[in-house]
């Protein structure tokens, strides 16, 4: 035989206010707090949850907790002393935090998010690009720190991965540099030759060997050649043609 087991919570429509000076109105509302609002008559919005004094949750979903924090769109957070999330939909965090821009999320004391989908991160910061993050503001930046290497296409790359960027590029052109100095005496048809050519670049160094070669009949020519910091290694090859 069935039975109805307890029934742990009430699937009741409610508003709740709680304060002097409080207004919820809307389905499941709820304002706690002097002149704490949730939902307007203009907008009743349901769901929305205002705590603090003066804290406005003025739209369907939105969370607005702390002194004067305001969320006016659809599914906003502003949770701080005088936090506002005020476009749509923002999330601000933090004492007097800012996010006025669309989808855009500020994160700590005095943070701003004022362009579409920025976000800003840590306290005193500014995002007022369209779609980038500011974990600082000018005069005030900060490092971001243990970041792993990047392996996608649009990954951030940290200082080691630049620096292996820089030790590759130095290096090739320290072996070019070397390849492109070799000198061979001028070659009679026939003949073989070999030259050696040094080169350096920002600190690094390299070495190259070049043979080359002049047919019998004097109308080709071909090279070999090889060059190396030791570490990287280069090889070139060419060939050339000549007629009447």
């Amino acid at each position: 035989m069935l039975t109805q087991g307890p029934k742990f919570f009430d699937t009741t429509v409610s508003s709740v206010s709680v304060g002097g000076s409080t207004s919820a109105v809307g389905l499941d509302t709820t304002a706690t707090g002097v002149g704490a609002v949730a939902g307007t008559p203009e907008a009743r919005a349901p769901g929305a949850t205002a705590y603090g004094a003066y804290a406005t949750a003025a739209d369907e979903n939105t969370t607005a907790i702390g002194f004067r924090s305001i969320a006016t769109f659809k599914g906003s957070v502003a949770i701080g002393n005088q936090a506002r999330a005020i476009a749509d939909p923002t999330v601000a965090i933090g004492d007097n935090s800012l996010a006025s821009g669309n989808d855009a999320v500020a994160i700590g004391a005095s943070a701003q998010a004022t362009a579409n989908r920025s976000v800003a991160l840590g306290a005193y910061s500014v995002a007022d690009q369209p779609n980038t993050v500011s974990v600082g503001t000018p005069g005030a930046e900060r490092r971001i720190t243990n970041l792993a290497p990047g392996i996608g296409p649009t990954d951030a790359v940290n200082v080691q991965q630049l620096r292996d960027v820089a030790r590759m590029a130095y290096s090739g052109v320290a072996m070019s540099m070397a390849i492109s100095g070799v000198t061979i005496p001028a070659l009679d048809p026939g003949e073989k030759g070999v030259g050696i050519g040094i080169g350096t670049y920002k600190g690094y160094s390299a070495v190259a060997i070049q043979f080359r070669g002049l047919a019998p009949a004097g109308t080709a020519s071909w090279s070999i050649g090889v060059s190396t910091t030791g570490k990287a290694w280069g090889l070139q090859l060419g060939t050339g043609f000549k007629w009447k």
